[in-house]
């Protein structure tokens, strides 16, 4: 199916001729591995920012480096919505100290209708009283694996 269509309009003599291309989009990111492949994030990179939105049940890794989280890069208590900082988060739910980095789990999840605020870990997270699309949970670095009994969202089925 052609989504986004630009038409070009070539003149051969008397003879018009029509043609049709794709316009090339670039990437605004690339794809991502789920777990256990481990991807390189900084502390602004968000689920969102790396097109992860609607993947629920996914499991993602990420290498954090030490940092700092700055005001207002956390939103949510767990979950989180999904334009908050995968490294913040991780350090306001427990699992990173801002000082080492390391590896986190994230789970993608839909969106809720609200984020409560909360003050953990040295890290006051804001809330969003509205409903938001996407969210993520922060697991700790080995949860690759569930059991099977473990609920997941809803997943588009292939064919």
């Amino acid at each position: 199916m052609i989504t986004s269509p630009r038409l070009r309009l070539r003149t051969l003599g008397r003879l018009c001729v029509l043609t049709s291309f794709l316009l090339q989009q670039p990437a605004a990111a690339a794809i991502l591995t789920p777990a256990p492949a481990v991807h390189d994030v900084d502390w602004s990179s968000s689920p969102l920012d790396l097109n992860l939105r609607g993947l629920n049940g996914e499991l993602f890794r990420f290498r954090c480096p030490s940092g700092k989280a700055r005001p207002g890069q956390v939103i949510g208590s767990g979950p989180y919505t999904d334009g908050s900082s995968i490294c913040a988060a991780a350090v306001h739910a427990g699992v990173l100290k801002a000082a080492n980095g390391g590896i986190v789990t994230i789970e993608i999840r839909p969106g809720e209708a609200h984020y409560d605020a909360s003050y953990s870990h040295f890290i006051q997270s804001e809330s969003y009283q509205g409903f938001w699309s996407g969210s993520f949970l922060v697991m700790a670095p080995d949860a690759v694996e569930r059991p099977p009994s473990a609920a997941r969202g809803p997943r588009a089925s292939a064919g």
